[in-house]
């Protein structure tokens, strides 16, 4: 079920979020009203249909184009301040207190139904990189502070916000924290979505570790073969293969014919412990190394 489909659990709370969200006080003439501005025609059905149910015939709306903003078309609904006050007040709510009402502090589900509200009119979620919840808002900073409060300490989630062009934008960025928002907005359709996101992200970042793991292993199985054969190769170019003993003869012509095989994989097909295969390994290194240094001590006594 998409959010603009969730059932009017309590109206009075979801008008106020959305008030919150993207309300403006009015004055015409001797007459006060709140205007609710909404970006989403499907949104704006929503909160229409909202204060349809609490208010009647008593509210106005209308969808504008906003050409110069390139905002497409965006809807307004006019409300009577007064039948708003009243509404809200029924619920404990104060319209004109710059704090967050005792009743969504309460009740992890008031709550839910006051976000589900407020995202409707200024709300967006982003998951193209990275996760982010975001609501731009109209708000103080005490107001926030307690929203912030209130997200802990209700839904334990974590948020912060930041001053952007006079107002405040007030974001989450965990993709847990962000799924228990939706659920607490009872959004079960786009919960599902982000849980599938989230699998298919987890399912990637798994691949992603497990090839540069094996990529990692790759490239330094290659570097140590590598130093392995040179030590053999100058061995054979001074004193011969056949100087060195049986058991590291055996060793040498296996790593000569075998450029790409793991010490691993060499002990399994020598049938020895990898840790008799890396003693012999290293031995086989240190007699290359004794011959290079006779060769510079050769050298550096011919330079004298």
């Amino acid at each position: 079920m998409s959010l603009v489909n969730t059932s009017f659990l309590y109206p009075e709370i979801e008008l106020f979020g959305a008030i919150k969200g993207k309300g403006d006080f009015v004055l015409d003439g001797h007459k006060k009203f709140i205007k609710i501005t909404v970006s989403s025609i499907s949104s704006m059905k929503r909160v229409y249909k909202l204060c349809k149910q609490l208010f009647g015939e008593f509210i106005s709306a209308y969808v504008k184009i906003e050409r110069r903003l390139n905002l497409g078309r965006t809807g307004e609904i006019l409300l009577d301040l007064n039948f708003v006050d009243k509404v809200l007040s029924s619920q404990g709510i104060n319209l004109y207190k710059d704090t967050l009402p005792k009743v969504l502090k309460e009740d992890p589900v008031k709550f839910g139904v006051f976000l589900k509200g407020m995202f409707l009119t200024t709300g967006s979620i982003s998951l193209k990189s990275s996760y982010h919840m975001e609501f731009y808002l109209d708000i103080s900073e005490e107001f926030v502070k307690d929203l912030i409060d209130n997200f802990k300490i209700l839904l334990g989630v974590k948020s912060n916000y930041i001053h952007k062009n006079n107002k405040i934008k007030f974001y989450i960025k965990s993709s847990g924290d962000i799924l228990n928002i939706l659920e607490a907005m009872d959004a079960q359709e786009s919960s599902k979505k982000l849980l599938d996101i989230m699998r298919i992200r987890g399912i990637k970042g798994n691949v992603s570790r497990t090839i540069n793991f094996l990529s990692a292993n790759a490239s330094k199985t290659a570097e140590s073969s590598s130093k392995q054969i040179d030590d053999i190769n100058y061995i054979c170019s001074t004193i011969g293969i056949d100087s060195l003993d049986d058991n590291l003869k055996k060793i040498a012509l296996y790593r000569l014919e075998n450029t790409e095989d793991s010490l691993k994989e060499m002990a399994e097909a020598l049938n020895m412990k990898k840790s008799t295969l890396y003693s012999r390994i290293k031995k086989i290194k240190g007699i290359s190394k004794q011959l290079q240094d006779e060769q510079n001590l050769e050298e550096e006594g011919e330079k004298k």
